[in-house]
């Protein structure tokens, strides 16, 4: 299997200053050559390849002068995965327009970093002479707060769309993510209304309806909103096949196989083939997902991980980590997604020292930078083995301070293994951080218990009553949105 991708030709630069054929130059032309030289080829020649175009652009006059072409510098140093470029680029500019902060904030939330994104947008409309955004950069901000989980940010942003822009192109532009954050937060009432002020003829409105309750995990909702969609003849497309996807179960999701995946209208195959191994991985049907897999001529990063993803959930373990050489022999560069995939396979799977292995071989040979989640994945791979002590001097060794995650982790394994010693220490740690939570108290006063110290169980279970920790009695509310 050769997924070697053909070399593609670079695209045809600006001429250098000095060059004869460098007057006059039209800076219009700029974007164009920005945009083609970060999607026309993997990371390092599409770094390098925009820079190249970033100084032909200095010296030429086009940058900064020119705003379309430094807001198309942006987005290409972000598409090379260059965002402190993009950042800094856009820092330069003295007066930023709607299509600046827009493609800024996309370059954050892109790069994993919403809750950036959210803060620069409230600093710029704090600051003197405040943005008005248009619709375009008001759907951008509900996406970032969506993936931020900031839902204050995103209602204040539907409520400046309504009073000061045209309903119609508000919700022509912003309603998609506005159906999926409130999707996502459960208020279907919500959903629903935005919904019925979008265009239900078209296509987009119904998929981020559908992909909406998918996310949040209403499949029944997605369904019906997917029937009703064909009942009314509008006609799905490759992403009502990716939304849907999401809240099939196996019957239904052949059916979406067998159907829709032949029109991929508005959606590469691709992330169609992508979203197929990740429905046929969630139901447990490895072999379906890894047919899929296969088939793919052209596998991007997520490909790759989606079928590392899919092993590593159903038990396959040892195939996790094969894939990965593969990839890597491909010439895939494993990203942090990988990373976490792979630790995932070796904690299902009880592959202690091949995990340990592949988190040193990710941070030396690959150079990724641990996140928490993967620290807590290692913590948890060595307590659940019973290997305590190399447990806590890992924690010692993280290069950021623990969380409640990873404490909360290694007393989970000190209450498997009935080991008091380590529990404590948790313990301990998590009162600090969450003196709230009230289940690390219960967890640890059931730990004394089974170890026969019933003094120091019933101390710990009047601590609860003392900081008043005790589960509050049901209320109810009703919230209008």
């Amino acid at each position: 299997m050769n997924e070697r991708h053909p070399a593609c030709p670079s695209p045809t630069a600006p001429p250098a200053a000095g060059d004869s054929r460098a007057a006059p130059f039209d800076p219009l032309v700029l974007p164009r050559f920005l945009l083609s030289a970060a999607t026309s080829s993997s990371s390092p020649p599409a770094a390098r390849a925009v820079s190249a175009l970033h100084a032909a652009g200095l010296k030429l006059g086009a940058l900064p002068s020119s705003l379309p072409a430094s807001n198309a510098l942006i987005s290409a140093y972000s598409h090379a995965g260059l965002l402190p470029s993009a950042l800094r680029a856009f820092s330069l500019l003295s007066h930023p327009s709607n299509a600046s902060y827009t493609t800024v904030l996309s370059a954050l939330a892109r790069h994993g970093r919403p809750h950036e994104a959210v803060s620069l947008f409230a600093a710029a409309s704090a600051s003197v002479g405040a943005l008005a955004p248009d619709a375009e950069l008001l759907s951008c901000l509900v996406s970032c707060c969506r993936r931020a989980s900031a839902f204050l940010p995103a209602r204040a942003a539907h409520a400046y769309g309504v009073k000061n822009l045209a309903a119609m192109a508000f919700y022509a532009s912003a309603g998609p993510a506005l159906v999926a954050l409130y999707a996502g937060y459960g208020k279907v009432g919500a959903a629903r209304t935005v919904f019925g002020r979008m265009d239900s003829k078209d296509v987009v409105s119904w998929n981020s309806m559908i992909g909406g309750f998918a996310s949040a995990g209403m499949d029944g909702d997605a369904w019906v909103c997917f029937r009703e969609m064909r009942s009314r003849g509008v006609r799905g497309n490759g992403r009502t096949a990716v939304a849907v996807l999401g809240a099939c179960d196996l019957e239904s999701g052949r059916q979406v196989h067998g159907t829709i995946v032949s029109s991929q209208g508005g959606c590469s195959k691709i992330v169609l083939w992508n979203a197929l191994m990740s429905m046929y991985s969630r139901v447990g049907c490895v072999a379906d997902a890894e047919q899929v897999f296969l088939e793919i001529e052209r596998k991007d990063i997520v490909s790759w991980n989606v079928m590392i993803g899919a092993f590593a959930k159903n038990g396959y373990g040892e195939r996790a980590l094969e894939l990965v050489d593969t990839m890597v022999q491909c010439s895939m560069q494993p990203d942090s997604l990988t990373f976490t995939a792979v630790l995932m396979a070796c904690c299902h799977c009880g592959l202690v020292d091949e995990g340990l292995e592949q988190f040193q071989r990710f941070v030396s040979v690959f150079g990724l930078i641990p996140t928490m989640e993967q620290c807590a994945c290692v913590v948890d791979l060595l307590a659940r083995a019973g290997r305590f002590v190399e447990a806590l001097e890992f924690v010692g060794r993280m290069p950021m301070r623990p969380n409640a995650v990873v404490w909360g982790t290694l007393l989970s394994a000190s209450r498997m293994h009935h080991n008091v010693e380590f529990a404590r220490i948790a313990f301990e740690n998590l009162v600090q951080m969450e003196p709230e939570n009230a289940g690390n108290f219960v967890t640890m006063s059931n730990i004394y218990a089974k170890a026969g110290m019933v003094e120091d169980a019933k101390r710990v279970r009047t601590m609860i009553d003392r900081v008043e920790l005790a589960k509050p009695s049901g209320q109810s509310c009703v919230e209008v949105v």
